[in-house]
């Protein structure tokens, strides 16, 4: 009986403290004059945000006629469920800050359209042209373009192939299953080579998305954007230059004290030995195959929510191993290691020399956008 008083207790606090939560969100709801002023989310620790709020404030001092509502989400609380709230009400296709509403259906993402478009938003506001919904599809066209010329599952999916080619990315599988037709049959070439395989997707998959949700979580989307391409753009020339001149003594690849680690691990032809190889090996590659993967996590930050950038994180990473694992069925089907290997080598050159140019041109473009 005491036990069923204490459940029921609990029971009716829990219902007490599900209705006050529910009634708290009810009370965050778009004003119902949000269409006649013009909103601003921003975060005072978002470095995009700082650059773009001075010209903000300008064109509210010079159009007093028109008000501005601004709400810093670093402050948290109801922020978030009134940002949530605009977001929801305006159908915004890619929630992020700096944002800004008006009118019927108005939305300008991110400092570039905000800088290209709140003046003609103001200027149309204070004119009384909006709210008109038709009036406002101009600013709808521009943010499409806007958001769509960089991000593509294309663009994606050739960077995790390319990035995926990369010699360093499968040296070590090919030295991996040459040590496993020594010591078992084909069937266990495709195991070993399979498990390598998802070990390495899992390593590379985990850290991009540990990294993007932080650059998201911390607000510093343009920090790491400025960083990403300034990385990609010095891996590019190294790459570069080490397929032009094969004597450089920096060149891109798997540490010496990474290979010293691995080394001991190529004699194990066990299906778990390969899967703490293709763990070890992921970490140890990230310094060669690093630049790409960088430069296209900006862009995902940039431009595409959470949700988009796991389906866009898996679809790169699904590509970076397909040529582990068309090695795995190549050698598994007769195909000798040493063949793959001497294509690998023969080839080597020309494939630092496609990448290099590949990560100078997607640095340029993580450092426009």
């Amino acid at each position: 009986m005491q036990c069923s008083r204490r459940l029921a207790v609990i029971g009716i606090i829990l219902a007490l403290l599900c209705g006050a939560a529910v009634q708290g969100m009810d009370t965050v709801a778009v004003p119902p004059d949000a269409d006649h002023q013009v909103t601003v989310f921003y975060s005072s620790r978002c470095s995009s945000c700082v650059q773009v709020m001075p010209v903000v404030r300008d064109i509210a001092a010079a159009h007093q006629g028109v008000r501005f509502a601004y709400h810093d989400t670093a402050s948290g609380g109801d922020v978030y469920q009134l940002y949530s709230a605009f977001d929801a009400a305006y159908g915004s296709s890619k929630p992020s800050i700096p944002v800004i509403f008006a009118g019927d259906t108005v939305v300008l993402t991110g400092e570039e359209e905000i800088r290209e478009n709140l003046e003609d938003v103001v200027v149309a506001l204070e004119h009384g042209l909006i709210p008109s919904a038709a009036y406002e599809e101009r600013w709808k066209d521009a943010a499409r373009h806007t958001s769509t010329v960089v991000l593509t599952l294309p663009l994606v999916l050739s960077a995790g192939l390319l990035d995926g080619i990369n010699p360093c990315a499968f040296t070590v599988l090919v030295f991996l299953l040459v040590g496993v037709l020594g010591a078992g049959t084909r069937g266990r070439v495709f195991a070993t080579g399979v498990a390598y395989s998802l070990a390495v997707f899992a390593v590379y998959f985990l850290a991009g998305f540990g990294l993007f949700a932080a650059v998201q979580s911390f607000e510093v989307v343009a920090l790491f954007s400025t960083a990403a391409g300034c990385i990609a753009i010095a891996v590019g020339i190294l790459q570069v230059a080490s397929a032009l001149a094969p004597d450089l003594p920096i060149r891109p690849g798997i540490p010496g004290r990474g290979k010293q680690y691995l080394a001991p691990l190529m004699q194990k032809a066990s299906v778990p030995a390969a899967c703490l190889f293709g763990v070890l090996a992921g970490i140890f590659e990230l310094p060669c195959t690093g630049g790409v993967y960088l430069a296209v996590l900006a862009i995902l930050s940039e431009h595409a929510t959470v949700a988009e950038g796991i389906l866009y994180l898996l679809a790169y990473n699904l590509m970076f191993i397909l040529p582990l694992l068309a090695i795995t069925a190549g050698i598994g089907l007769g195909i000798p290691p040493e063949r793959v290997d001497t294509w690998r080598l023969g080839h080597r050159r020309a494939l630092r020399l496609v990448i290099g140019v590949f990560l100078l041109g997607i640095g340029v473009v993580t450092l426009v956008i």
